[in-house]
């Protein structure tokens, strides 16, 4: 009655034949599988989305790469057409003549001053200027001068570059155009050093100077740019985003509702088997009890089977002709050999005797007893 109870109770048909076979309980295959797809197309779109965020991120570093690239070469390419127009600034013989510090008068020096620092002002350089060499030290032969400098120096023309970069002395010696970075006592640069020669055959070269300072502040705004280039593209992806957070919230909902009921049917089955198990066990113990008794009336049966074999085998004996004295009433056995009636039955068929008298012998043989 209680399994019987407990079917209806979770609305299930109560069938005895159901206890031999194991207990079952489904909850909507399709919805799980329609689940579990939600799930998979879930764990696709963050993989997805996941995967657009990195190319994004990787174009946004390839992009400023490759501006900072390109901006590095442009600079590059004006600085080399700036270092080459500084000789169609000077006279065509100037460095012929720039061969010591009183070769060139203070006018001359003045008007190429003017001439190179209002051109170095119209260009994004800090310094534009030319350097000669004279027995294995360089000295500035036509250089920008700011007004800072000019109020420290009178003149400019031939003061010594003693922390003149290697690579100038490698580009003037090997006739070969350098770009470097450096620094020195007028700060941070990327530099260019191009080779020139005057038309007396006098080596000079051609230098700009574009300050680091500029350079990083350049850099940063291309980063700047590929950040927020990155981060517009990131945003587009934010409808995508909300949405597919919509399916995992909704999705475990449903999981979560799904758990709920199946550890609900979960305990409904472990009460389920603990009562069919304690059935069970209390029909095995039935069964036992059955076997037990069964065994004990097979073994009852057989021992009156037994003993009904000896009575019959005795009967048999007994049956049939029995040879009898008839006087003395002994009975001859199957040996030959002559027994008391007494005796014989009593081995044959286990009978007792008890002895009396009976009335007729009693008076034969004591008439004098009265009765």
């Amino acid at each position: 009655m209680r399994m019987r109870e407990l079917y209806h109770a979770a609305g299930m048909v109560y069938d005895q034949r159901c206890l031999t076979r194991p207990v079952t309980i489904t909850c909507g295959p399709e919805v799980v599988m329609r689940d579990r797809n939600i799930v998979r197309y879930v764990v696709y779109g963050l993989a997805c989305l996941a995967f657009y965020a990195s190319a994004v991120i990787a174009y946004a570093i390839w992009s400023n790469n490759q501006k900072t690239s390109r901006m590095l070469t442009e600079i590059d390419r004006r600085m080399l057409v700036t270092a080459r127009s500084l000789k169609y600034m000077l006279a065509e013989d100037f460095h012929d003549r720039a061969v010591d510090e009183t070769s060139i008068s203070y006018e001359e020096e003045l008007a190429n001053r003017k001439k190179i620092s209002d051109f170095c002002r119209q260009t994004e350089f800090k310094w534009i200027y030319t350097v000669v060499e004279k027995d294995g030290k360089f000295y500035f032969s036509a250089p920008t001068v700011s007004e800072e400098e000019a109020r420290q120096r009178r003149s400019w023309y031939f003061y010594p570059y003693a922390d003149i970069p290697e690579e100038f002395v490698r580009a003037y010696r090997q006739n070969t155009i350098v770009y470097v970075n450096y620094s020195d006592q007028w700060g941070s640069f990327r530099s260019i050093a191009v080779p020139e020669i005057s038309p007396g055959g006098r080596r000079y070269l051609a230098c700009a100077d574009y300050e680091t300072g500029r350079l990083d502040a350049l850099k940063k705004t291309t980063l700047v740019e590929s950040v927020l280039t990155a981060l517009f593209f990131l945003a587009c992806s934010v409808p995508f985003i909300v949405l597919i957070g919509h399916f995992l919230r909704g999705t475990a909902s449903r999981l979560s509702r799904m758990n709920a009921e199946l550890k609900k049917h979960r305990d409904h089955l472990e009460e389920l088997v603990s009562i069919r198990t304690l059935e069970l066990k209390a029909a095995n113990d039935r069964l036992r009890e059955e076997l037990r008794e069964r065994r004990r009336v097979e073994e009852t049966l057989s021992a009156k089977n037994r003993e009904l074999e000896e009575a019959l085998a005795k009967v048999k004996v007994l049956s049939g002709l029995i040879p009898i004295c008839s006087s003395c009433k002994k009975i001859r056995d199957d040996k030959g050999y002559w027994n008391q009636l007494e005796r014989y039955l009593h081995e044959h068929a286990g009978t007792e005797f008890t002895h009396g008298i009976c009335p007729d012998c009693l008076k034969r043989l004591y008439p004098d007893i009265k009765i």
